[in-house]
This record gives C-alpha cells, sequence and structure tokens, in this order.
C-alpha cells in the first residue's frame, strides 16, 4: 500500500521510512503557535527553564481564532504572546 502525504513527508524530513503509528524525530520547516494553545505553549516553554528559540526565523505566531480579542482573558493571552514574541525574536 502507498504512502500518505503526511508519511511522504515525515519520511523525507526525518530520513526514515514513517509509517502511520511510527514515533519520527524530524527537521522541521516552520513552527506554527497560534492564539488557542499559543498561551500554554509559552507558559511550559517557561515553566520547563527554555529561554530561546532554536531558530527564531522558523517560527511564526499567529493570532486569528479570537482577533479581535471579545473579552479581559483573551486579551491577556494575546499580550502574553506578543511579549513573548518580542522577546524570543
Amino acid at each position: 500500500m502507498g504512502k500518505t502525504l503526511a508519511e511522504k513527508i515525515l519520511s523525507q524530513k526525518s530520513g526514515s521510512d514513517a509509517r502511520a503509528g511510527n514515533i519520527v524525530i524530524a527537521r522541521v520547516d516552520l513552527i506554527f503557535v497560534q492564539d488557542t494553545t499559543g498561551p500554554l505553549t509559552v507558559r511550559q516553554f517557561h515553566t520547563s527553564g527554555l529561554e530561546h528559540l532554536a531558530d527564531p526565523r522558523k517560527t511564526a505566531l499567529f493570532l486569528d481564532h479570537a482577533a479581535p480579542s471579545p473579552n479581559k482573558e483573551l486579551s491577556a493571552d494575546h499580550m502574553l504572546l506578543r511579549h513573548f514574541a518580542r522577546q524570543t525574536g
């Protein structure tokens, strides 16, 4: 049976024969952080003791699920993400 698109991409990026159910380690082209799970990601980043992104040029942050923000809580999350973007480059 042929490979899915995801299996083909992961095989190429990992240099292995990626198949459904496998765990692979692959180099990524671009990392996306968005406003729904981004605040959790940023908090975990700091909790883990991390200070720098591996490559800020390969990281994109999007505020697209709740923009403009409908409430104070989401506004605080957006400010957290903007601060993180400025802080990490």
